[in-house]
């Protein structure tokens, strides 16, 4: 027995096919979320912001300003008219002070005198090699500074040659020449020495 696949083929085929798509087509239609209207988010921010700023300003509401309120519905008017109390200026006034038995002018003396031993001297840089230290010197010299190169020994053995700018007898001088140094470029340090 022969069959004709052709024949039975041809009538079934496109009908299941094409209902088949249609019915996908409606269950995926059917199952998209329903999307609610742009004015309903739109009106829901807008009362949500006017909620939020009528919070935050009774929030920024400082206590003075309600005590303040109370008080005028209360009629009390004590705290408008009370003034701020300070006590240190009392404390001060009854406070004593020791005052040293020496007077001042032995003070100054004594001072003057420990000023007058010792005096100031900027070291401008220190080298091996001395030929470095004299250049500088020079410049320091152009720059209108008493500046002279002094020769010292290390323990280890080594010899450096230290420029030195002054003496200076009075800070007011010290420091100048401290900013003109500066002022090009060249680092110092302040040394202490006892006056020769």
């Amino acid at each position: 027995m022969s069959r004709d696949y052709a024949k039975k083929t041809a009538n079934k085929a496109p009908a299941k096919r094409g209902s088949s798509r249609k019915n996908v087509r409606t269950k995926a239609s059917n199952k998209a979320p329903a999307q609610s209207p742009r004015w309903l988010w739109l009106c829901s921010g807008f009362l949500l912001g006017i909620l939020s700023m009528g919070l935050i300003q009774l929030w920024k509401t400082p206590q003075q300003d309600i005590s303040r309120a109370l008080d005028e519905v209360t009629g009390t008017t004590a705290a408008k008219n009370q003034q701020p109390h300070f006590d240190f200026y009392t404390q001060l006034r009854d406070a004593e002070i020791v005052v040293p038995d020496s007077p001042p002018d032995a003070l100054r003396k004594a001072g003057g005198e420990k000023g007058q031993d010792e005096v100031f001297i900027l070291q401008a840089g220190s080298f091996k090699n001395p030929r470095d230290a004299d250049s500088l010197r020079v410049s320091l010299i152009l720059l209108n500074l008493n500046a002279q190169v002094e020769k010292t020994h290390s323990s280890k053995g080594g010899t450096w040659h230290r420029v030195l700018v002054g003496p200076f007898q009075s800070s007011s001088k010290l420091a100048h020449a401290r900013s003109t140094l500066l002022q090009n470029g060249i680092d110092n340090l302040v040394l202490k020495r006892p006056k020769n």
